[in-house]
């Protein structure tokens, strides 16, 4: 148990969120005063508990000093120049206190309050394309038809670089602004497919196109397009990315067909703050870009790090970013990092953590601090802290239903944990196991009402037990629809 010169959440202490109603609190007082008082639960733990339980019902069932206390509880754990807004929920709002380790999760939704909203800032954009031998016809055109729509798309002020590549790279447009893109298609009109493919070259020429004309309020991004592996310059990509992020240069990668690399993908584009795919077929390429291009254009904060401290005891067993896509964010000295915000679409996180054994009183058990920056504007830091505060309990129930968005995001990380298991069993040739992996996907996706990604899946694995091959493009299409499986927004049962 912390001392307590941190700033106490009395919404936290009462159970209840910072939005509740008078009658809500007055409810919530009631019932855990009840249970707290020193005569029903005797000892220290729960006398400090009844006194704050009392201190919390005083400040917020008075109008005034709830508002007093609102305004300093913002200011205590946002940064006051430009604040992000999060909502963190708790698996349960109170815990039993055990002489035994137990297991808390931590829903963490972090967004841009609609107060703090930036206006649209100028794009800097590289478009690098795959030139391939392998990318000869539909999907080359259909690239370069979706370079010229996005071209279209660009506002004044901004501007677009194009890079193709196979063996070697070459710029095709260099870095110029939206208002010349009339010029561009003559340039890929005369760009041909062959050769194979070395994703190296195309994005350092790329980076270069951004890096060499980097400007103050610009947001700098980086599309890659590929459908093929590179053979021999992987860890070259993935330290380009690595730079890549520490200059502000997100990197977004995108495959195309069945024959690239995806996990060399979706490292370069976490190591860079973007994002990663899969273009199902070459009329998609098109949406795939303007879709992309809206997001870079509701940028809000970018370079966002989650730093995690518990407590004397306290460890942090498993950590998933759950949106904008689920994976496990790369961690670093500085915390784990998160990427960038878009307006639209909300980070969420995902905390383990294993408690150690607990006496009944109000425990402090975590503290998160987020740090990022205003896109373009590295002197202008973004901010925002949570505690994790709990109270404990002799009588508390040892399980309890948790809040129906952490469920669901717990279902994720299961369902996408078991595909990624299902498809290593089968490259190693255990098909029958793969099968049955992929029937628990699909069962767990039924109960998250998502029926057609279900029926994929369980169509999998019907093939697998028939002794017949997955296409390579159906396990692509699997892994990216169930990281990509969006929750509906947690309900108001957190701490904001």
């Amino acid at each position: 148990m912390s001392g307590h010169e941190e700033f106490l959440d009395y919404y936290a202490i009462l159970g209840v969120p910072p939005t509740a109603s008078p009658e809500e609190i007055k409810q919530a007082f009631r019932a855990l005063a009840r249970r707290v008082h020193p005569d029903v639960m005797p000892g220290a733990g729960t006398s400090l508990l009844f006194r704050l339980v009392h201190e919390a019902y005083e400040v917020l069932s008075d109008p005034e000093r709830r508002a007093a206390y609102d305004r300093q509880r913002q200011a205590r754990w946002s940064d006051p120049g430009f604040a992000l807004r999060g909502q963190l929920l708790l698996s349960r709002p109170r815990l039993p206190a055990l002489s035994t380790s137990q297991i808390l999760y931590a829903l963490l939704t972090i967004e841009m309050p609609p107060e703090a909203q930036p206006s649209r800032r100028p794009v800097d954009l590289a478009l690098v394309m795959d030139r391939s031998n392998s990318m000869r016809g539909p999907r080359l055109e259909q690239a370069k038809a979706a370079a010229l729509e996005l071209a279209a798309h660009l506002q004044p002020g901004d501007r677009l670089a194009v890079v193709a590549f196979h063996n070697r790279a070459e710029v095709i447009w260099p870095l110029s602004p939206a208002e010349e893109r009339h010029r561009l298609h003559s340039r890929l009109a005369t760009l041909e497919a062959g050769g194979g493919t070395e994703i190296y070259r195309g994005l350092l020429l790329g980076f270069q196109e951004l890096f060499r004309a980097r400007r103050a309020g610009a947001s700098a991004h980086l599309i890659l397009l590929t459908d093929g592996r590179t053979y021999g310059d992987e860890d070259r990509c993935r330290e380009l990315a690595e730079q890549a992020r520490q200059v502000g240069i997100g990197i977004s990668a995108f495959g195309i067909g069945e024959d690239w690399n995806d996990e060399l993908l979706d490292e370069i584009a976490a190591r860079s703050g973007g994002i990663s795919g899969y273009i199902t077929s070459p009329e998609e390429i098109r949406h795939r870009f303007l879709e992309h291009l809206r997001l870079l254009e509701e940028l809000g904060a970018e370079d966002l790090r989650l730093i995690v401290e518990p407590t004397e005891g306290v460890q942090l067993t498993a950590l998933y970013q759950i949106r904008p896509e689920l994976r496990v964010p790369p961690r670093e000295d500085t915390g784990w990092y998160l990427g960038s915000l878009h307006l639209s679409r909300p980070i969420q996180v995902l905390l383990e953590f294993a408690l150690p054994p607990l006496e009944p009183g109000w425990w402090e058990l975590v503290h998160l601090d987020l740090r990022g920056q205003v896109p373009g504007n590295p002197s202008r830091p973004v901010r925002a802290q949570w505690m994790v505060q709990v109270p404990v309990l002799p009588e508390e129930p040892l399980t309890v239903e948790p809040p129906g968005p952490l469920w669901e995001a717990l279902a994720r990380v299961v369902i996408y944990r078991l595909q990624e298991q299902a498809w290593a069993a089968v490259r190693a040739g255990r098909w029958e196991e793969g099968a049955r992996q992929l029937q628990q996907v699909g069962t767990r996706l039924l109960e998250l009402g998502a029926t057609d990604l279900a029926r994929e899946a369980l169509e999998a694995a019907t093939r697998l037990l028939q002794g017949q091959a997955v296409p390579r493009g159906q396990q692509l299409a699997l892994k990216y629809k169930t990281r990509m499986l969006m929750l509906p927004p947690p309900d108001s049962g957190g701490s904001s």
